[in-house]
């Protein structure tokens, strides 16, 4: 039985593996010049590495944290503190003594996220329980830079519902290793049955078999197509269906949220930050700064969401200076510029093979996940973060768990037969 995977990144690759295994004929469809989608390692030399795209491992009870364990890829817990810069401070979010009452309350409503019922906005619910101020604005972004989320678009009830399903674990954790040696793996495995600079235009599902349509004119059959490209690529009808996608697939596609977001590496040329700092939240130009051990001289601007939108026209040399000042603000007893040394930075929005980051809560956003990942005909399947259910959407476990899922219900074992 022939079927075709369009896209390689995680949940294609994943799925293109296990069903190889499972004795299918598979072939991958890569739009790109590369496999791995939003897993983008960036060698510097042969001891940096910067992961420009998915760079945690979300629990210890994640296929992903599995995966790389078995590739021997040492593990450890993101352990250090979460600063806020707020009223031109900077202060331990763990030292509540020198917190604010309001920035408190609000910290404490993030933390207990899972347990919000509010039937709106984000921003209504924190009106409504008088938790919001203006002053907060910077705080709020930072708070939400994980979920890639504007205040005004993310829907209460919905993230704590998928915040309370989360399974996978408590602690995140980082690897000394290379995020994308789990690419290279499947790479190892698929490598004769990957395409690269091949877009799909069409998907055509009428008759008996589904084919495929690439951008150079070739027609391909396939008894069955896997769609596993990004959410933002759905949005933008990258690909056209024939027929049409279901009304409730469509709907799906557009209820979903789909964040926008980049990454900027600053390399410095000593840590000039507190040796157990691992956030800053609150930046008035990047709302979410991060320091990690694997890469102790950089601080890593997470550019999501809102601010994300506002400093979007601006290309990587443009946008280090402004984050430049903006640290300089932050810390004003060290002479931030001089110790510049380089930047490096990805613009996930712009990635015209992903169109953004990844998916967040709106209020149709459970529904629409139901909807997206169930099949048309047993013929034509979506999979990937964006359709996970069990609250790891947002992941790449979350997205790996997709193309298990698919296989565990709608490919039996041709090898057993």
């Amino acid at each position: 039985m022939k079927v075709a995977v369009i896209g390689a990144g995680i949940s294609g690759l994943y799925a293109g593996h296990i069903l190889t295994e499972l004795g299918y004929d598979v072939s991958l469809f890569e739009a790109s010049n590369r496999i791995g989608g939003r897993i983008a390692t960036q060698t510097i030399h042969e001891r940096l590495f910067l992961e420009m795209g998915a760079a945690e491992i979300h629990g210890n009870r994640s296929v992903i944290f599995e995966m790389l364990k078995h590739l021997d890829q040492k593990l450890e817990p993101i352990a250090g503190n979460e600063y806020v810069w707020y009223d031109q401070k900077l202060t331990d979010i763990d030292e509540a003594e020198r917190l604010p009452d309001t920035l408190q309350k609000l910290l404490d409503y993030f933390y207990s996220i899972e347990e919000e019922e509010y039937d709106g906005s984000i921003l209504d619910s924190l009106k409504e329980k008088g938790i919001y101020h203006p002053n907060l604005k910077f705080i709020i972004r930072g708070m939400l830079s994980e979920y890639s989320a504007h205040v005004e678009k993310v829907h209460a009830s919905t993230l704590g519902e998928e915040e309370w399903r989360w399974s996978s674990g408590d602690k995140n954790y980082f690897s000394w290793g290379k995020y994308s040696a789990a690419v290279t793996y499947f790479e190892q495995k698929l490598k004769d049955k990957i395409q690269l600079n091949t877009p799909i235009v069409d998907v055509n599902y009428e008759g008996d078999q589904v084919s495929i349509l690439t951008q150079k004119g070739e027609t391909l059959p396939f008894d069955k197509v896997i769609v596993s490209v990004s959410l933002g690529v759905l949005k933008e009808k990258k690909i056209n269906f024939t027929p049409a996608l279901p009304a409730e697939k469509q709907k799906a596609i557009e209820d979903i949220g789909f964040g926008k977001g980049r990454k900027l590496f600053i390399e410095f040329s000593e840590a000039f930050w507190e040796g157990d700092l691992v956030e800053i939240i609150g930046g008035k130009k990047c709302p979410s700064y991060l320091v990690r051990p694997s890469n102790p001289k950089h601080i890593v601007a997470y550019l999501m969401g809102e601010a994300s939108k506002e400093l979007d026209q601006l290309e990587d040399d443009e946008l280090a200076e402004v984050l430049l000042n903006d640290l300089q603000e932050i810390f004003p007893h060290v002479e931030v510029m001089s110790m510049y040394v380089s930047h490096h930075g990805k613009d996930w929005t712009k990635d015209p093979f992903i169109k953004g980051t990844y998916s967040y809560s709106t209020k149709g956003t459970l529904e629409g996940r139901e909807n997206l990942r169930h099949p048309i005909s047993n013929k034509v399947f979506f999979i990937g973060e964006a359709c996970r259910t069990n609250g790891h959407s947002a992941t790449v476990h979350g997205a790996m768990e997709t193309a298990e899922e698919l296989a565990n219900n709608y490919f039996p074992d041709l090898k057993s037969v």
